[in-house]
Protein backbone atom coordinates (compact mmCIF):
# COMPACT_ATOMS: atom_id res chain seq x y z
CA UNK A 1 0.00 0.00 0.00
CA UNK A 2 1.66 3.47 -1.09
CA UNK A 3 -1.02 5.61 0.26
CA UNK A 4 -0.11 5.42 3.97
CA UNK A 5 -0.37 9.62 5.24
CA UNK A 6 -3.31 9.04 7.34
CA UNK A 7 -1.77 6.09 8.98
CA UNK A 8 1.55 8.04 9.00
CA UNK A 9 -0.44 10.87 10.83
CA UNK A 10 -2.37 9.63 13.38
CA UNK A 11 -1.60 9.09 16.63
CA UNK A 12 -0.92 4.77 17.66
CA UNK A 13 -4.17 4.93 20.11
CA UNK A 14 -5.70 6.29 16.65
CA UNK A 15 -4.50 3.67 14.69
CA UNK A 16 -5.37 0.80 17.15
CA UNK A 17 -8.69 2.41 17.03
CA UNK A 18 -8.72 2.16 13.67
CA UNK A 19 -7.76 -1.67 13.25
CA UNK A 20 -10.39 -2.37 15.79
CA UNK A 21 -12.93 -0.86 13.82
CA UNK A 22 -11.88 -2.21 10.46
CA UNK A 23 -12.29 -6.02 11.59
CA UNK A 24 -15.25 -5.33 13.63
CA UNK A 25 -16.75 -3.79 10.29
CA UNK A 26 -14.92 -6.56 8.25
CA UNK A 27 -16.63 -9.50 10.19
CA UNK A 28 -20.27 -7.87 9.49
CA UNK A 29 -19.71 -7.48 5.77
CA UNK A 30 -17.54 -10.54 5.35
CA UNK A 31 -18.81 -12.88 8.16
CA UNK A 32 -17.75 -16.30 5.65
CA UNK A 33 -14.36 -14.98 5.48
CA UNK A 34 -12.45 -16.18 8.10
CA UNK A 35 -9.59 -15.48 9.18
CA UNK A 36 -9.56 -12.18 7.31
CA UNK A 37 -5.82 -11.08 6.10
CA UNK A 38 -4.11 -8.71 7.48
CA UNK A 39 -3.76 -6.67 4.13
CA UNK A 40 -7.64 -6.29 3.71
CA UNK A 41 -7.50 -4.93 7.44
CA UNK A 42 -4.57 -2.84 6.48
CA UNK A 43 -6.57 -1.69 3.33
CA UNK A 44 -9.99 -1.21 5.13
CA UNK A 45 -8.06 0.83 8.63
CA UNK A 46 -6.45 3.44 6.08
CA UNK A 47 -9.53 3.77 4.96
CA UNK A 48 -10.98 4.45 8.34
CA UNK A 49 -8.37 6.94 9.27
CA UNK A 50 -8.61 8.70 5.96
CA UNK A 51 -12.47 9.44 6.72
CA UNK A 52 -11.05 11.54 9.50
CA UNK A 53 -8.27 14.07 7.27
CA UNK A 54 -11.09 16.65 6.18
CA UNK A 55 -7.97 17.06 3.29
CA UNK A 56 -7.92 13.28 2.31
CA UNK A 57 -11.69 13.31 2.63
CA UNK A 58 -12.15 15.85 -0.11
CA UNK A 59 -9.57 14.73 -2.55
CA UNK A 60 -10.31 10.96 -2.72
CA UNK A 61 -13.70 10.59 -1.52
CA UNK A 62 -15.43 11.29 -4.24
CA UNK A 63 -16.25 15.06 -2.70
CA UNK A 64 -18.40 16.91 -4.95
CA UNK A 65 -18.86 20.41 -3.20
CA UNK A 66 -17.97 21.35 0.21
CA UNK A 67 -19.28 24.63 2.02
CA UNK A 68 -17.75 26.66 3.43
CA UNK A 69 -19.64 27.95 6.49
CA UNK A 70 -21.73 24.99 7.49
CA UNK A 71 -19.18 21.89 6.75
CA UNK A 72 -21.22 20.54 4.16
CA UNK A 73 -19.86 18.37 1.98
CA UNK A 74 -21.37 16.30 -0.80
CA UNK A 75 -20.73 13.15 -2.51
CA UNK A 76 -20.69 12.52 -6.00
CA UNK A 77 -22.33 9.26 -5.31
CA UNK A 78 -24.39 10.14 -2.86
CA UNK A 79 -22.07 9.16 0.38
CA UNK A 80 -18.61 8.25 1.09
CA UNK A 81 -18.42 4.09 0.59
CA UNK A 82 -18.36 2.74 4.18
CA UNK A 83 -16.10 -0.58 2.73
CA UNK A 84 -12.78 0.59 1.33
CA UNK A 85 -12.64 0.72 -2.63
CA UNK A 86 -9.35 -1.96 -2.18
CA UNK A 87 -11.73 -3.95 -0.25
CA UNK A 88 -14.43 -4.20 -2.03
CA UNK A 89 -12.28 -4.75 -5.11
CA UNK A 90 -10.90 -7.77 -3.75
CA UNK A 91 -13.81 -9.18 -1.79
CA UNK A 92 -16.65 -8.01 -3.58
CA UNK A 93 -20.57 -7.28 -2.29
CA UNK A 94 -20.73 -7.59 1.45
CA UNK A 95 -22.97 -10.01 3.03
CA UNK A 96 -25.84 -7.47 3.37
CA UNK A 97 -25.78 -6.70 -0.23
CA UNK A 98 -25.88 -10.34 -1.57
CA UNK A 99 -28.78 -11.02 0.64
CA UNK A 100 -30.79 -7.99 -0.74
CA UNK A 101 -29.56 -9.05 -4.26
CA UNK A 102 -30.90 -12.67 -3.16
CA UNK A 103 -34.02 -11.33 -1.73
CA UNK A 104 -34.86 -9.03 -5.32
CA UNK A 105 -34.90 -12.02 -7.55
CA UNK A 106 -36.45 -14.80 -5.15
CA UNK A 107 -39.06 -11.34 -5.36
CA UNK A 108 -38.83 -12.04 -9.16
CA UNK A 109 -39.35 -15.10 -9.15
CA UNK A 110 -42.21 -15.00 -6.86
CA UNK A 111 -44.66 -12.73 -9.23
CA UNK A 112 -43.76 -13.94 -12.48
CA UNK A 113 -40.69 -12.40 -14.17
CA UNK A 114 -39.72 -8.96 -15.37
CA UNK A 115 -41.94 -6.28 -17.09
CA UNK A 116 -41.22 -5.71 -20.69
Amino acid sequence: MLDTDAWDRASEQKQAVAVVQAKRNLAIWYPDIHPIAVSIVAFQAVWELQGLDPALKYQKHNVKTVSDNGESISYKDGERPAVAPDVRTLLGSTADELAEEEAAEAAQKQYGGALI
